[in-house]
């Protein structure tokens, strides 16, 4: 299978802020000189040492890492439901990357590698070292862009996998063995015994695929340049240069470097004649990058998901919109994590020769965000209006239930049975 690599390389920068996004820059020899990628574009007659230091003050703001994390969050609000009974897998849900990460916060993480590329490899692995100290397989998310070898099967699962490693050899797996070489050399090799590759493909749709967010990369690239070529319009347009009208009979008599090179903003400045003044370039080349940044801000927010309300009003019916998409992105999510959490299960299990109805996952398929204060004055108007008192301890009852959906189960039951109560006692007899 065919992965485009470069593409997913320049998405993982996008997210990370590294690569092109953060340019390299040397002065060896005391001019600067760009020593890396850049995803600043070279106007055709810009010069190297220029375009080196137009690099050296460059800066990126990262809009992609910001929409994965706030997605993420959104979705570690209401987090999957387990159940278990047996030590080895509560291990494991308490520890699932050797490293002490706990399962939901492994997703957490796995999910905003996967948003912002749209596609990411698991690996489900066991410790080949019996004395390594633990007996229950781990998880290691793995970045297509690491990927050497992939193959998929008509089912699209993953049955060979082969990958770049920092210490530069290459791991592989298939659905019978697993392997270390260097070159063309086997440096390791075994069979692991699961009947299927402990590689797994995750995408939004088919694997490998972009996500929606990979529009917010292509977005951010352009942004990068618009504020450094508008950076560049200020630098050398902002100050303004003050004329002097000379008379014709004094042309010859005056020494014009002498008096540059004297006039500042320290000096004063005896004039006869006419009056000096200021000129300055038009603002109309910074004023058009300006809302170019801005409509251009506006759409990576829009999709990105960030309903939260921006600098100028906005209508609650297109906040309501907006909720409605994030709602659809996170339960379109959800299924699909759901179903690559029953794989990893799937593979776990058979790595401790265990049933698979040894663990039992529910996922959230609603997550219900709505604008709490447009809740709140829906209910208000509901109250001047004369509901009944039922209809409206149902609404405050599912206030509370979209405020406070992060409780545990038994205390929200609670306080929405409390609420029910409170109305009633204000029932008139």
């Amino acid at each position: 299978m065919h992965l485009n690599i470069a593409r997913f390389q320049f998405l993982a920068d996008a997210l990370h802020g590294t690569g092109g996004f953060r340019p390299q820059v040397s002065r060896i020899t005391g001019t600067p000189a760009l020593s890396g990628v850049s995803y600043l574009i070279q106007y055709p007659r810009e010069g190297d040492e220029k375009f080196a230091r137009r690099n050296e003050v460059a800066w990126y703001a990262n809009d992609l890492g910001a929409a994965c994390s706030r997605f993420a969050g959104y979705l570690a609000k209401r987090p999957p439901m387990r159940v278990t009974a047996n030590p080895l897998l509560a291990t494991f849900i308490d520890d699932c990357n050797w490293r002490g990460d706990a399962l939901d916060v492994f997703w957490s993480a796995f999910t905003v590698e996967a948003k912002a590329r749209g596609s990411m490899l698991l690996l489900v692995d066991m410790p080949s070292d019996p004395n390594a100290g633990r007996s229950v397989p781990y998880l290691l998310a793995i970045a297509p862009e690491d990927v050497a070898h992939l193959s998929v099967n008509e089912q699209g699962l993953v049955d060979f996998c082969e990958i770049y490693t920092d210490d530069g050899v290459i791991r592989g797996w298939d659905t019978e063995r697993w392997w270390v070489r260097k070159g063309e050399q086997r440096l390791d090799e075994g069979e692991h015994g699961l009947g299927a590759c402990p590689v797994l493909a995750f995408t939004e749709s088919e694997f490998p695929n972009e996500g929606e967010f990979a529009q917010i990369a292509d977005l951010s690239r352009r942004l990068f340049n618009l504020h450094s070529e508008l950076d560049e319009i200020l630098r050398a347009q902002t100050f303004s240069l003050l004329t002097y009208q000379i008379p014709v009979e004094q042309a010859g008599l005056l020494d014009i470097a002498t008096v540059a090179a004297q006039i500042g903003t320290h000096n004063m400045l005896v004039h006869s004649g006419n009056t000096p003044a200021f000129i300055a370039p038009p603002d109309g080349p910074a004023t058009i990058y300006l809302s170019r940044i801005a409509a251009m801000e506006e759409k990576i927010r829009r999709i990105g998901h960030m309903v939260e309300a921006p600098d100028k009003a906005e209508s609650g019916i297109a906040l309501t919109i907006r909720f409605q998409q994030l709602n659809s992105s996170l339960s379109h999510w959800a299924a699909r994590m759901s179903d690559l959490e029953s794989r990893v299960w799937d593979l776990v299990t058979r790595w401790l020769g265990l049933s698979f109805e040894s663990v039992a996952v529910s996922w959230n398929d609603d997550y219900a965000l709505t604008d709490i204060s447009a809740e709140l004055d829906i209910l208000t108007a509901m109250q001047m209006t004369g509901f009944s008192d039922a209809t409206l301890s149902a609404k405050r009852q599912s206030i509370v239930a979209l405020a406070l959906s992060g409780l545990p189960e038994d205390e929200l039951s609670a306080l929405l049975a409390a609420e029910g109560d409170v109305m009633h006692e204000r029932t008139p007899i």
